[in-house]
């Protein structure tokens, strides 16, 4: 089995163009036992269910849908399926945030146009209000609805005046908006508007001023008067003609601003931010060296990821390539479309997931301390079931509450002509793996999602997934968005193994949102570390408040590293929501 595993995961490489033959490809699949349009394995379903009942643990919690009765109402409009250009494959994403910070979540749900280039006509963006287990959309006035081709948004207090401002990035300008403070935003002219394609960005204090530096992954260079279209028999995929994309168009730069503190961004270290201009798609700012202080890492399509360290001197450099998590175990360059990082194993040091391109798995790689990184997908357990999926957002969380990190996978095709063709589906499950950590002792993944409800057996073409407990009950909950097609709020329902803290972070010499700031906590016998940052998946932000189960009941021990450098050490807390103010400490408590 373990043979079959290397043949399958490493011994066929991903290419966007040109691809393997459609009838190789199906060959691969049938032998790995992973045809793209069958469920997981109903034996192997059925195995997983008598595993976890043996050991004690409880059912998967279960997912519904609860879109409409939460009052989502949003339309995702991208060209409509056409599928004539690259620029119609990417989809949007959106954003949890808390903007009127009345301990609710908020929402911003990204959009494109109808038509390709025709600014005349579509939805906008849609921004809607929460009532706790409901929303309904804000009136124009609070000024986020704009029409442009959007890819995605990120949140994060630049001014640090306590209000939550948003960056929302496109194919043509991006745009920061000011939160007024007054249930209202206002377009701020800041300096980073750029004009190019923009997918993933996000807030981090990358010099540790207590400001939000921005960066920005950026994909290609996209000219639709220059690049063929389906019809022209320039660009095939396998035996089907596709759009042309990204191999053979130019790569944008990603840009790194920096805040002056005023309210304004300047470009920074243009010279050695992404000099070969690869193609970024989605991009993670976490500490893997241990300093508590954030570094960057972008998951790249069709190129080496990026992973951005400083140096000695202050200055920066990309450590993917000597740390091991710029290509697969093998030496590949990856369809990197998807990212996310947690302490998976418990070992205290925060590990990268990336998710890939169909016919390819996407990959784990585990920190070995010092952003030093290895591929290990396959013992895992995590690379034959992501092999017939195309893989975009993607999160680490605590799905069960049982204190480990689980992982879910959101996919969609990005050719419709495939279906058209009959060869395989557009619209694709969502993959949901739990980890086994505090079952086995070991934090080997199994996917679930046939025994968790139908939420997870949801077929869509979906991109972005927004992480956020929108209903304030203690757990995760999902708003995937999948194109030209409604977005579908996930809620997870349970069961929920050991009671939950939430933590809420103000940040003071840190930056306001405390972003980059890192929560040890103790209970029964079990150290869990969790970073705070919004920026994993794909174009999208989440939830920023923390979510830690306790196996003890009460957390033991807790201590915050703020991005400041200074600590707050608590002891003997009790399940519920603690607000902690960095210099103050504890300014409020509530009961579960």
């Amino acid at each position: 089995m373990i043979e079959m595993l290397s043949v399958c995961n490493d011994s066929h490489p991903d290419q966007h163009r040109p691809s393997p033959g459609i009838a190789w490809a199906m060959v691969l699949l049938v032998c790995c036992g992973m045809a793209s349009d069958l469920p997981a394995s109903s034996a192997s379903t059925s195995m997983l269910a008598a595993q976890r009942e043996s050991s004690g643990a409880l059912d998967p919690p279960q997912w519904t849908i609860v879109t409409s009765d939460a009052g989502i109402a949003f339309s995702h409009e991208f060209g409509g399926g056409v599928g004539d250009f690259v620029s119609e494959s990417g989809g949007s994403g959106g954003a949890w945030l808390d903007y009127d910070v009345d301990g609710r979540l908020d929402v911003l749900l990204v959009n494109g146009l109808p038509t390709w280039g025709d600014y005349s006509k579509g939805n906008g963006h849609t921004f809607m209000r929460s009532h706790g287990d409901r929303f309904s959309k804000a009136p124009e006035s609070a000024g986020l609805r704009d029409l442009v081709w959007g890819s995605g948004a990120t949140v994060g207090d630049v001014d640090n005046d306590g209000f939550p401002d948003v960056f929302i990035t496109a194919l043509g300008s991006d745009h920061l908006y000011r939160n007024n403070g007054d249930g209202t935003f206002s377009a701020w002219s800041a300096g980073i508007e750029g004009s190019d394609w923009s997918t993933s960005a996000t807030f981090t204090d990358w010099d540790g001023d207590g400001f939000l530096d921005l960066y920005v992954a950026k994909y290609l260079e996209f000219d639709e008067d220059e690049i063929p279209v389906p019809g022209d028999g320039a660009c095939f995929y396998g035996t089907v003609e596709v759009f042309c994309g990204p191999e053979g168009l130019v790569g944008t730069s990603d840009k790194f601003y920096r805040n002056n503190g005023d309210g304004t961004f300047l470009p920074w270290m243009e010279s050695e931010i992404d000099p070969d201009a690869t193609y970024g798609f989605a991009l993670i700012d976490m500490d893997c060296d241990g300093d508590v202080r954030p570094e960057i890492y972008v998951a790249n399509d069709s190129n080496i990821n990026l992973l951005y360290r400083r140096t000695r001197n202050g200055g920066i450099e990309d450590w993917a390539l000597f740390g091991g998590a710029g290509y697969s175990g093998d030496g590949r360059e990856q369809a990197g479309m998807g990212a996310t990082s947690a302490d998976y194993d418990g070992d205290g040091l925060f590990d990268v997931f990336v998710t890939n391109f169909q016919n390819d798995h996407n990959t784990l790689y585990d920190n070995r301390g010092d952003c030093n990184f290895e591929d290990v997908t396959a013992r895992r357990g995590l690379a034959t079931s992501s092999f017939p999926y195309m893989g975009w957002s993607a999160h680490f969380f605590d799905v069960d509450g049982d204190a480990d990190q689980d992982l879910f996978v959101a996919n969609g095709h990005i050719h419709p002509q495939f279906e058209q063709a009959g060869i395989e589906p557009y619209a694709q499950r969502n993959l949901l793996y739990l980890n086994q950590l505090r079952e086995t002792g070991t934090a080997d993944f199994s996917e679930v999602s046939e025994l968790s409800g139908k939420g997870m057996l949801a077929i869509a073409s979906s991109r972005g997934a927004l992480r956020g407990d929108y209903d304030n009950d203690g757990d995760h909950d999902l708003l995937v968005t999948n194109i030209n097609d409604k977005a579908e709020l996930l809620r997870n329902n349970g069961p929920i193994r050991f009671p939950v803290l939430r933590l809420v972070l103000i940040g003071r010499s840190s930056n306001r949102s405390a972003y980059g700031a890192q929560i040890r906590v103790e209970s029964g016998g079990i150290s869990q570390l969790l970073e705070l940052r919004v920026s994993d998946g794909y174009v999208g932000s989440n939830d920023p408040r923390t979510l830690v189960y306790l196996p003890g009941g009460t957390a033991d021990f807790i201590e915050i590293h703020w991005p400041g450098g200074s600590v707050t050490q608590l002891e003997q807390e009790e399940p519920g929501w603690l607000l902690v103010d960095e210099i103050q400490g504890v300014i409020a408590r509530r009961s579960p």
